[in-house]
């Protein structure tokens, strides 16, 4: 007979109820002082759908899953990271929005080098996805003030980091509280 899963709890339920979680972690002022960290939420989120994108489904298909997306969110955040100590050091030395404009460009376009060919010529980094979402998301902490320190670029980086790695435990933690259980398909003719 034909199988299938059957979740005992919809995962519409455990997936919102680990969102509201890292809605805690992120609202500043919902968790007092000095437990408040104000983490960046998205940062949980885009990991999450990524965990799910790169085949992960809960318990059995999340080991590949983890394999592909850590080293390459730590890759991107690194270079993330060099681009805004770039920016912090180098910024001061140029006139004008136009310069500054340009030698960021340049900035960005230098750092961006090894996550590419990092993706191309490796096996440990080739999740190019996994390495922007950790770019992305130092940026996004770094200039958006969040992070257990707001605007300290190292706070940053690791408060990104422990959130891009929160996303796929979310996903997989997801499926694994539905307690799901194989079942036969009621009507499916059996199989050899």
């Amino acid at each position: 007979m034909t199988k299938t899963i059957k979740e005992r709890i919809p995962s519409a339920y455990t997936g919102a109820f680990l969102a509201g979680l890292t809605v805690l972690m992120a609202i500043p002022g919902v968790v007092p002082m000095p437990y408040e960290i104000n983490f960046p939420a998205w940062a949980v989120f885009i990991t999450w759908a990524g965990y799910f994108a790169l085949g992960g489904g809960g318990p059995g298909k999340s080991i590949d899953v983890y394999k592909k997306m850590y080293p390459c969110i730590l890759w991107g955040a690194f270079w993330g990271m060099v681009a805004g100590l770039g920016f912090m050091y180098l910024n001061p030395l140029v006139h004008g929005l136009g310069q500054t404009l340009l030698l960021d460009g340049v900035i960005i376009f230098i750092v961006n080098q090894p996550i590419l060919w990092g993706a191309k010529l490796t096996n440990i980094f080739a999740t190019a996805p996994a390495s922007f979402f950790g770019f992305a998301t130092f940026f996004a902490t770094y200039f958006g003030g969040f992070g257990f320190e707001a605007n300290f670029i190292y706070a940053a980086f690791i408060s990104g980091v422990i959130c891009n790695f929160l996303g796929p435990i979310w996903g997989y933690l997801q499926v694994y509280l539905t307690f799901p259980v194989e079942v036969d398909v009621p009507g499916a003719p059996g199989g050899a």
